[in-house]
């Protein structure tokens, strides 16, 4: 007996920041517009643009001065997180009347498993314009939907024409279609991916097919071979079902603080800050990380990265803030400031996995802190906010130093979940 054909969606809503934006402000639909981070704050970036701005060439993660230097008359918007999850959930609930299938991929993306619901391809063109449809009439927003037999040839079909588009690569016609594509149009195939390939004259999709998959475990890692796989088409990962929620690989919290640190204090403080908030998600999710990795970037914008493996899994600020400031003693030699750093716990295991006993005190967490977090976070998730801070977190700041933070949370940290 043969398996059903598989048939994958990828939806993807065009400009989602922006285009939510103008829902209540249509008059910006027909003028260069972006969302962008706080430039007083020093998150001055782009973090999304509508078509008028894109024909200027201005592209997200840019900043908001080559933005308008590319084009003066640019209107910023602040961003508004909560529109963009609210919309969020209300698309998933507009798929979920298709499929019980649907798996988010950020907050303006989905996968859609339409096997066994649409007959073929033309079917499944016919439901993508009708949700095309749906979402401009009832959001009025658009989106560009991708047709395919697997998750990776979907996504990129969706980014293939744009905006407001239906793409189909069939389980005919793929290969004409897509190998001819830069390979960094691959799922997962980054900047620094795609240098490394050109190195070995893999420009495209098709060369990367068509390379020796053992050459390309040697040279890029495993890594190397998921990438192969899914230049072949190989790619078999199921849709996730509505509600699902992926495990976490690694939580992490990140921010760039007012002006430039300049002293083992000011960096210690903002360890403390962002150790405590990565403990607090990681035992929300009943998970700990068996690594602590830090993130530095200096005011010349330049970044570089530490961690240590811990000798045990933990879910304590404490811990996590140890490992912190000592890999920041250890590799930051305050040749400059400071403009951000990051605190991110990976390799994470289940609270449940069990963990290996020490023959030295010394380095036991005493339950009595284990209860005690516990106690804390239950507080804090029953009355809203943080209702117990450490005593870092309440000491006062002065507002010469940090500008416009607020005293007791000066830093306005960027939680990162992967």
């Amino acid at each position: 007996m043969n398996s059903m054909k598989r048939i994958i969606f990828h939806i993807d809503q065009n400009c989602y920041f922006a285009s939510v934006e103008m829902i209540s402000r249509p008059e910006l639909r027909n003028v260069p517009m972006a969302v962008a981070g706080d430039a007083k704050a020093r998150h001055g970036i782009i973090l999304a643009k509508n078509e008028p701005a894109k024909k200027y060439g201005i592209k997200t993660a840019e900043a908001i001065w080559q933005a308008q230097s590319k084009c003066p008359d640019l209107v910023l918007v602040d961003a508004h997180h909560e529109k963009y999850v609210f919309y969020s959930k209300k698309l998933r609930e507009m798929y979920s009347e298709y499929t019980d299938l649907v798996e988010p991929f950020g907050l303006d993306e989905c996968w859609l498993d339409m096997t066994g619901i649409t007959a073929d391809y033309d079917e499944a063109e016919r439901i993508a314009l009708e949700i095309r449809n749906r979402v401009k009439e009832e959001f009025k927003l658009t989106c560009s939907v991708g047709i395919s037999f697997n998750k990776v040839f979907a996504k990129l079909g969706s980014d293939y024409k744009k905006p407001d588009a239906t793409t189909v690569f069939s389980d005919s016609d793929w290969q004409e279609k897509i190998w001819p594509l830069p390979v960094s149009d691959l799922l997962f195939v980054g900047k620094h991916t795609a240098e490394k390939l050109a190195k070995i004259n893999v420009m495209t999709i098709g060369d990367l097919a068509g390379t020796d998959c053992g050459f390309i475990s040697r040279y890029l890692g495993k890594n190397g071979v998921v990438l192969w796989e899914y230049a072949n088409g190989l790619d078999d990962a199921p849709v996730a079902e509505a509600g699902f929620k992926r495990i976490p690989k690694s939580v992490g919290n990140s921010t760039t603080t007012p002006e430039d640190m300049t002293s083992d204090r000011q960096i210690e403080k903002t360890f403390h800050l962002l150790s405590e908030s990565v403990a607090e998600r990681l035992r929300k999710h009943n998970l700990k990380g068996t690594v602590v990795q830090i993130t530095v970037r200096d005011r010349d914008l330049r970044i570089y990265e530490k961690q240590r493996i811990l000798y045990k899994p933990t879910d304590d600020a404490t811990v996590i803030f140890s490992a912190a400031k000592e890999l920041f003693k250890e590799s930051y030699d305050w040749s400059k400031g400071v403009r951000s750093i990051g605190v991110r716990c990976t390799k994470l295991v289940g609270c449940d996995s069990g963990e290996q006993l020490s023959l030295f005190p010394d380095m036991q967490v005493p339950e009595r802190d284990s209860r005690l977090n516990k106690a804390i976070d239950d507080i804090n998730r029953r009355y809203g906010g943080s209702v117990i801070k450490s005593a870092a977190e309440a000491e006062p700041v002065s507002k010469k130093r940090y500008g416009s933070g607020v005293a007791s949370d000066p830093f306005h940290p960027e939680d990162d979940f992967q």
